[in-house]
């Protein structure tokens, strides 16, 4: 069985980072520990990877795009495609590349975060749809490279996250409807496990409050970001209560507001002369739809910029910020009714 650098790691009773620093000749490792690593290399007859050795020393400039779940079914390709336009256009203007890896939450448990980063010789990461649960975000903690972490607060002490400010964000476009004279409206929330989903919700709670609204009396729909599951909650809900019930459907993704866009032209009624619908993200597909949907532009490939933006200057040795927000703006369309009128 090949011995790999994570045995020599187990068995000096210290981490990867330190195994890799000392075969690498750096400086903050003590002699004592660094002998100890060198005699149980020998003790092993483990072998460093030449491309890890070269790629991992200091002169490394070796970075990558991590993203989790990018085959699940709850992915929208043009999110991620969009952020990574971002990340390729800072790339290109400075004449440098990147790599990418897809993930899944198993191969998490399989490979340390630290483990890989070692293998493929990275000097700093980018993290992309990571959920809180996931191994790799707790582990960030760990690490002894720069790691920027897209729309999710890692762990660690030090976190550097660029995000939309998703709580302001769901709050202008909460205030835009309920200014428009609704006041029954039903939320189709994200998937729990996702931090923005709190976030967004946290803005939603606050715009009631500000109109006066009580949150027991809003129904939500549980939709986990899914058009599927918007669309046939939305049947449902429409099938049950018809006009009767709420006026408006407030969506925490477009992707859902296209669901709940089906749900009511099948059920035989019209947009917005009958509900009104929102949508959150700002993605292309929605300019093809009638009528327009009125939602929040994220500024997703802005966020891809300025990650892999503040990641090289990370990299380089430059100053690490906390928290990033990328400017968002709300996107008023022809999908919401103005009920004063």
């Amino acid at each position: 069985m090949m011995i790999t650098i994570r045995d020599v790691a187990k068995h000096a009773g210290v981490s990867v980072s330190t195994v890799s620093r000392a075969l690498n000749g750096y400086e903050d490792v003590s002699d004592k520990t660094r002998k100890r690593i060198q005699d149980t290399v020998r003790q092993l007859g483990y072998i460093p990877n030449q491309s890890a050795k070269n790629l991992s020393s200091k002169t490394s400039k070796n970075v990558a795009l991590i993203i989790s779940g990018i085959a699940s079914e709850d992915k929208l390709d043009e999110f991620t495609g969009n952020l990574i336009r971002g990340v390729y256009e800072y790339m290109n203007q400075k004449g440098k590349t990147i790599a990418i890896y897809g993930i899944s939450s198993s191969m998490q448990k399989q490979k340390t975060l630290e483990t890989m980063c070692h293998e493929y010789s990275l000097s700093g990461i980018m993290l992309m749809g990571f959920q809180v649960q996931d191994v790799y975000l707790k582990e960030t903690a760990e690490l002894d490279i720069p790691c920027v972490s897209i729309d999710v607060v890692p762990g660690g002490s030090r976190p550097v996250v660029v995000a939309t400010d998703d709580e302001k964000a769901f709050e202008e476009i909460t205030d835009y409807v309920l200014d428009r004279g609704h006041k029954d409206v039903v939320l189709l929330r994200g998937r729990d496990n996702a931090q923005v989903t709190h976030l967004r919700q946290a803005g939603f709670e606050k715009s009631l409050k500000k109109h006066g609204i009580r949150t027991r009396d809003i129904r939500v729909l549980q939709c986990d970001y899914l058009e599927e599951r918007a669309y046939i909650e939305t049947k449902k809900y429409i099938r049950t209560h018809q006009k009767s019930g709420a006026t408006a459907f407030i969506c925490m993704s477009d992707l859902m507001a296209l669901g709940v866009c089906q749900a009511v032209t099948e059920s035989g009624y019209q947009i917005p002369e009958d509900f009104s619908v929102t949508g959150f993200d700002g993605l292309n597909i929605l300019e093809f739809i009638r009528p327009l949907i009125t939602t929040i532009d994220q500024n997703i490939s802005e966020k891809g910029f300025q990650g892999v933006r503040i990641l090289m200057d990370m990299v380089e040795g430059g100053h690490e910020p906390s928290v990033i927000h990328v400017p968002h703006r709300l996107v008023e369309r022809d999908s919401v009714k103005d009920l004063r009128r």
